[in-house]
């Protein structure tokens, strides 16, 4: 027997798994949903010293491998912010700009991880995984996605994919 953990959510920092108990051909026998990581590894130890499970058949799966396995063709881009170093001596200023900007993507349904970078050079926007991209028409979206965010939250740049 083994034990598989997938961490299947994360809200408000905190992150939601679930443990399987499966038998030697991969079959689930039981199933948790348990929330936050200590009630994950209690539930781990717990089903380990029930059925005398060794460490090495313990996996956990990440939050971003089990959404990738979920649906393969929903990889996030994951665009990185060089913007002026003056900005981040005040934390809450970036922590508002940060959110200003996961809001205006959420609101557009895009499925992107957003990156801050304090720079003394020029502000500007990188896509750095745009290897999953296998469509020419969806380079021309990235490229058209990040001019509106240099205008929209006045990043300066000439930016491209």
């Amino acid at each position: 027997m083994n034990i598989v953990t997938k961490n299947y959510s994360l809200k408000n920092g905190k992150r939601s798994y679930l443990v399987y108990l499966k038998d030697h051909n991969d079959n689930s026998l039981e199933c948790y949903d348990v929330f936050g990581d200590e009630d994950r590894l209690n539930k781990e130890e717990e089903l380990s010293e029930k059925y005398n499970i060794e460490d090495e058949n313990i996996s956990y799966i990440s939050l971003e491998k089990f959404k990738e396995d979920e649906d393969p063709s929903e990889k996030p881009l994951f665009l990185v912010f060089y913007l002026n170093r003056d900005l981040f001596a005040n934390k809450q200023l970036v922590a508002a700009y940060g959110e200003n900007v996961k809001k205006y993507l959420e609101d557009k349904g895009d499925n992107v991880r957003l990156f801050f970078i304090p720079t003394d050079s020029e502000e500007k926007i990188v896509c750095i995984n745009p290897l999953y991209i296998e469509d020419e028409n969806e380079y021309k979206k990235i490229d058209t996605l990040i001019r509106n965010l240099e205008e929209r939250f006045d990043v300066s740049s000439d930016t491209k994919v």
